[in-house]
């Protein structure tokens, strides 16, 4: 754990981005003994040697600071996220996984608890709000894997996903409740792993149990949509439920089109590790394009730098050659709108998304 004494010497140098990164962890290694109701800005600038004006020239106030605290925290639960995932092991092993990393991360910042569950309590503002979304965004991520483990025949089919996935979180959330009520000798790890044990014996299935869950049927893929996740992540929520169902509604070889605030690096993880296909690009300070193509195939094929008529006599003769069933993608300089009634007189299904910059992406996909 990062000492505050240690970080007094060093802030005077550094640029600003790393002195913002300072006073968080500052902040946090304060809240492993002070209350959060009687930590203040003063006592934070007096721990890194400079004035509190100094101070307010990074945060405007002492809320400020707290959510970029709880920010800081949602990226790094992330990164332990991604890592996770990116594990060659299966859904149980990555549960396990999982706690053990944030129980870790909890050990090595005790003061976060502190500030979870104070503000918890409140109820209200956007202090709780931005605590309502991590909590969603652990809850989530569980319960996904809890239904890949189901999938697989490694837990029991006849549990809600979401009900395991709600113990399992607060299971975790109680660790570090109760230590700060009993303090006890044993690792936070090691207690976790306990209790951990406990939880898998209560979910796994057993020899008796139903087989492994079937893939369900679906209707028609619809074989593109967008996703503007921003709206939800407002909310409070967690957006993974919307996106593995959006993604399902694609289909194999659909392409979901995602924006969100951020680049999701567990989201990319979790879904390159089902082995679809995965590209990001910024579009702007709070907003990143993510296309996920499902399964991974095919393979777009880029057409942007010919010109005309070039890109739409390539798609034509593409599509030509489609077996039933058969999807091409394309990617061409601008909306193909001349290409349109071609595909249709041929029969062929297709979808368009317009790009950012003016390009498109074209589904052609030809029925059975």
């Amino acid at each position: 754990m990062l000492s505050v004494d240690n970080m007094a010497w060093s802030f005077r140098r550094a640029k600003t981005d790393v002195r913002q990164q300072q006073i968080v962890e500052a902040t946090l290694a304060l809240l492993a003994d002070s209350p959060l109701d009687q930590l203040s800005t003063r006592q934070i600038a007096r721990a890194l040697g400079i004035s509190q004006p100094a101070l307010f020239r990074h945060f405007a106030s002492r809320d400020e600071l707290l959510m970029a605290v709880i920010a800081a925290t949602q990226r790094q639960l992330g990164e332990i996220a991604e890592s996770v995932l990116s594990e060659p092991v299966g859904p149980v092993e990555k549960l396990e996984a999982l706690a053990r990393a944030l129980l870790r991360h909890l050990h090595r910042h005790p003061g976060l608890p502190r500030l979870l569950f104070a503000n918890v309590a409140s109820g209200e503002g956007p202090l709780f709000d931005a605590l309502k979304q991590l909590y969603s965004m652990q809850r989530a991520l569980v319960t996904e894997l809890t239904r890949e483990a189901q999938r697989a025949g490694e837990i029991d089919p006849s549990i809600d996903p979401r009900d395991a996935a709600t113990l399992f979180v607060g299971m975790l959330q109680s660790i570090t409740l109760i230590r700060r009520l009993d303090a006890r000798p044993d690792p936070l790890e090691a207690e976790g792993a306990r209790l951990l044990g406990i939880w898998l014996r209560g979910v796994r299935a057993s020899s008796s149990a139903l087989p492994a869950l079937p893939v369900e049927s679906l209707p028609v893929p619809e074989g593109l949509r967008a996703l503007d996740v921003r709206p939800i992540l407002e909310q409070g929520t967690d957006p993974l439920d919307a996106i593995l169902e959006a993604l399902a509604a694609v289909g194999p070889g659909g392409v979901l089109k995602l924006t969100a605030p951020f680049r999701p690096e567990p989201l990319l993880a979790l879904l390159g590790g089902r082995g679809h296909a995965l590209a990001d690009q910024r579009l702007g300070p709070r907003e990143f394009l993510v296309e996920v193509i499902h399964g991974g195939q095919p393979v777009p094929e880029d057409l942007r730098d010919l010109p005309a008529p070039e890109p739409m006599e390539r798609v034509l003769v593409a599509v030509s050659a489609l077996p039933p069933s058969g999807v091409y993608l394309a990617r061409l300089p601008r909306n193909p709108r001349l290409l349109v009634p071609h595909l249709r007189e041929r029969g062929l299904i297709h979808q368009i998304y317009e790009e950012p910059d003016g390009s498109a992406l074209v589904r052609v996909y030809r029925p059975r």
